[in-house]
């Protein structure tokens, strides 16, 4: 059973929600560390509140805890290399093998990434899928066949939903706001390589670069109008060559015109592969880039040509399978 909501949560007249209850939110919403604000609410209206971690989102697990209904608020990150994605559709693969019949709401949020729809498939979706968390589990909840109740409370249903911009609390510890939203889904795919994409300094996945990359200096080939390209230096705080100077760039979004992060990250690491002897895969590249045609690209058995061609028939795909799970008017578009 599926329903999709347009009051606000505290609204709802549902028995289950007067029950014990499960929450699941964001690892950095409201009070990081500390209690969850749904939990204060809860509570403050007579609800018995279990906090679930998401290692804990197992249906034997709502079960012990004697839960009348789980709720879920997360912001993601808006592409496919959000890892809870992958733990919310075995969590439903789950509850259809178990016969459980616990109710799941998520109070849906739009998507940080917009509608943008880039890159080729991995997971299952593009690098850049366009959806919202809910539209994402009505699209495994529909697929798997699963009969359990899932309550979707629209994204225009709160205040929060509403006018609280999606990067205003990070997604995770290295999604630091509004412009790493822009770049992840391409700057994401260094990490299948040994160049640093920023993180653990303050502007992760808008810089790229390694302390090899001191005299790289082809960037200028893989032009895109919809960045600027700043030379830079950084000194990551943790992570790959931590307190090591990283010679590389930032990238510095250009609001007039399209940008398509998948397609220029995949032009960068080409450019530097071919200028730096330094440069390597790490053992999960072909994992991250998912689309074998990206690795015979890098190895000069693929044209340029070819690989966007490619990729322009997967964002088509993709667009053509997301739109039946759509929650709301706003179309899915491709960044061409």
């Amino acid at each position: 059973m599926f329903s999709f909501r347009t009051s606000s949560l505290f609204e709802q007249q549902d028995r289950a929600l007067r029950g014990r209850l499960a929450v699941l939110d964001s690892p950095t919403a409201w009070y990081p560390e500390i209690e969850s604000y749904l939990w204060e609410i809860l509570a403050g209206r007579g609800s018995e509140v279990v906090l679930l971690s998401e290692d804990r989102l197992d249906p034997a697990v709502l079960a012990e805890e004697r839960v009348d209904a789980l709720i879920i608020e997360r912001q993601g990150t808006g592409d496919c290399f959000d890892p809870f994605y992958g733990k919310l559709f075995n969590f439903f693969r789950k509850c259809k093998d178990d016969g459980s019949d616990i109710p799941v709401y998520i109070l849906d949020r739009p998507n940080p990434c917009g509608r943008a729809v880039e890159g080729s498939f991995k997971y299952g979706m593009c690098n850049k899928h366009g959806l919202t968390l809910a539209e994402m589990a009505n699209m495994f909840f529909t697929d798997l066949g699963a009969k359990f109740p899932l309550h979707v409370i629209s994204a225009d249903a709160t205040l929060a939903g509403r006018d609280l911009l999606t990067w205003s609390i990070p997604v995770t510890d290295d999604f630091a706001g509004y412009f790493t939203a822009y770049f992840h889904a391409g700057q994401y795919l260094w990490h299948g390589t040994n160049v640093s994409c920023g993180i653990g300094t303050e502007r992760p996945y808008e810089f790229f670069g390694a302390p090899f990359m001191k005299d790289f200096s082809s960037v200028e080939a893989a032009y895109n109008k919809g960045v600027f390209m700043r030379k830079a230096f950084f000194v990551p705080g943790h992570d790959l060559y931590k307190g090591e100077k990283c010679y590389g760039y930032q990238l510095l979004a250009n609001p007039t015109e399209p940008y398509n992060s998948v397609l220029h990250a995949i032009r960068l690491i080409k450019l530097v592969k071919d200028s730096c002897e330094e440069f390597e895969f790490m053992d999960d590249a072909e994992d991250i880039f998912a689309e074998p045609l990206i690795g015979a690209y890098f190895n000069d058995e693929c044209s340029w040509e070819d690989l966007k061609e490619q990729i322009k028939q997967q964002e088509q795909r993709w667009l053509r399978k997301a739109k039946k799970y759509l929650l709301y008017p706003e179309p899915l578009t491709r960044i061409k």
